[in-house]
């Protein structure tokens, strides 16, 4: 029977992969993709800013976090995610592509220092 549940829930995500909505056919991303809600979750230490990020790559939607404190000096890798939570691309700190390819971003979200 769980190996049952499991295909079952294997095919729905897939099927829900195969969309061709630009907007990941939901109006609230942040509250509907529940991959994006682990990825949130995931932030329990706020002590430098940290944002998940909408934006359009190859005019999809795409989603990153990235870390914009400018308190926290770091090293940044940027990882694109699409709709279904899978790597698309990958850029590195000396990559100078990010600004034209990544266009139309806006936070959803904003993890921030608890004072």
């Amino acid at each position: 029977m769980k190996k049952l549940s499991f295909i079952f829930v294997f095919l729905v995500l897939l099927l829900s992969c195969e969309k061709k909505d630009n907007t990941c056919n939901c109006d609230k991303p942040l509250e509907e993709l529940s991959w994006l809600q682990e990825l949130k979750a995931s932030f329990t230490n706020c002590s430098c800013q940290i944002s998940i990020i909408q934006a359009t790559y190859q005019k999809k939607t795409v989603f990153y976090p990235i870390m914009n404190d400018p308190l926290c000096n770091s090293y940044q890798v940027i990882v694109l995610y699409d709709c279904c939570g899978t790597t698309i691309k990958t850029y590195t700190l000396t990559d100078q592509t990010f600004g034209d390819e990544v266009t139309e971003r806006k936070t959803i979200y904003t993890c921030k220092t608890k004072k």
